[in-house]
């Protein structure tokens, strides 16, 4: 279980008049409940009193913009971010309060930051187009002369604001480390279910290796010789394209780059063949050359095992199982289609969702909603069509490469 992050309680106050900064920290403070409320607009009284800040802030004070700025920098420096800040406008030192939000937010963009002034020469919607729609959720206004609630308030908003986004932006990272394992773990059980034939097909080559290479040493007549070496080189390349192919397709890659979608699924042909054998089904590969597409050759590479070996699963020996592609105007169609037991109706909804298996024990309901988010995630497309005792017909779609 990852451990909940620490929450970010530090606020930085920026004012050129030293009572002003001094008013803040007064403000956010811990203090006893039932205090006089604070204002300043005047004396407070007895009618004023309110319930003081509680919660506990690390104040960080500055009198000009240049002062925050070298603050901010020491605090990033020191691996520290700031979570909020109130901000006067008008300062002296060269840079007035919007200015210096500006430059902060480029040494730290995720801030948010309360102005705070006496003056009225801005309009809201002015500073909004300062600072444009990029930030436009992460600062507020506040009117001088202030109270301690309306300080102790913004307070508490900006510090929330910038925890939950924090806590977020840490859970899609979870989330998304998270997606990175299925997706190679589903990788991993697909090489495992290849890696029987893989080693049947090495045994087949290996034995014409040894076999050729021994009847070559006890050949005389050079012609026959050539011969021998002929079929050794052939199946030495032959053992080379099978573990460069497993290779890629074990490989962990997120480049994107055009790619003929046939070559491909021959690529994945070469890993299941024997698979085919074994089950005694029949593969029809009905590959074109295509137009070219920007996608992840591992990835679809792993949607295509995945289904292909969905379809071995529910096809009886003697079926047949057919993949293919073709352009299809502004995209490639590649269909994998068996003559196998097919889905039911009320269960074909569901075979994308997470985890839903038909398999039992047997499968993890991961490998089709994960070949879902593989071919979304390349831009692409899946359905499928399918009826009980007729078989079941995958198709993808994707963009053609402009």
């Amino acid at each position: 279980m990852s451990k909940k992050p620490e929450s970010n309680n530090r606020i930085i106050c920026v004012d050129d008049e030293t009572n002003i900064v001094q008013a803040y920290v007064d403000f956010l403070a811990p203090a006893p409940v039932g205090t006089t409320k604070r204002s300043s607009r005047g004396q407070p009284t007895a009618s004023a009193a309110v319930d003081s800040a509680t919660d506990e802030y690390v104040i960080l004070r500055a009198h000009s913009g240049q002062e925050a700025l070298t603050l901010m920098k020491g605090e990033l420096a020191a691996g520290r971010h700031v979570a909020a800040g109130f901000f006067d406008v008008k300062m002296g030192g060269g840079l007035d309060g919007i200015q210096t939000i500006q430059e902060i937010w480029k040494l730290d963009p995720g801030m948010h930051c309360t102005i705070v002034t006496a003056y009225q020469d801005r309009s809201v919607q002015d500073i909004g187009n300062i600072f444009g729609p990029r930030f436009k959720d992460q600062w507020d206004y506040l009117s001088k002369p202030f109270t301690q609630g309306e300080i102790v308030q913004k307070a508490r908003q900006m510090v929330a604001a910038w925890n939950r986004l924090k806590t977020l932006e840490e859970a899609i990272a979870q989330l998304t480390a998270t997606q990175k394992q299925l997706v190679q773990s589903e990788r991993f059980a697909a090489i495992g279910q290849v890696a029987r034939g893989v080693g049947h097909e090495f045994g087949n080559i290996l034995q014409r290796i040894v076999g050729k290479s021994d009847l070559a040493l006890h050949e005389s007549d050079i012609a026959k010789v050539h011969a021998h070496v002929n079929v050794l080189i052939a199946a030495a390349e032959s053992a080379a394209v099978i573990v460069r192919n497993l290779q890629a397709f074990s490989r962990t890659a997120s480049a994107r780059s055009k790619i003929e979608l046939s070559k491909v699924i021959k690529d994945t042909l070469a890993l299941v063949s024997h698979e085919f054998v074994t089950h005694s089904v029949t593969c029809v590969d009905q590959t074109s050359v295509c137009a070219s597409v920007t996608a992840n050759a591992g990835e679809l590479q792993q949607v295509f095992m995945n289904l292909l070996i969905n379809s071995l699963h529910a096809t009886p020996k003697g079926g047949k199982i057919e993949i293919g592609c073709r352009d299809d105007g502004d995209s490639v169609l590649t269909w994998i289609s068996d003559s196998g037991c097919g889905i039911p109706a009320d269960v074909l909804p569901l075979i994308f969702d997470y985890a839903f298996t038909t398999k039992g024990d047997k499968g993890s309901g991961l490998g089709l909603s994960i070949s879902r988010q593989l071919i979304e995630s390349n831009g692409g497309k899946i359905s499928v069509q399918s009826a009980v005792g007729t078989g079941t017909k995958f198709e993808i779609r994707l963009p053609v490469t402009k």
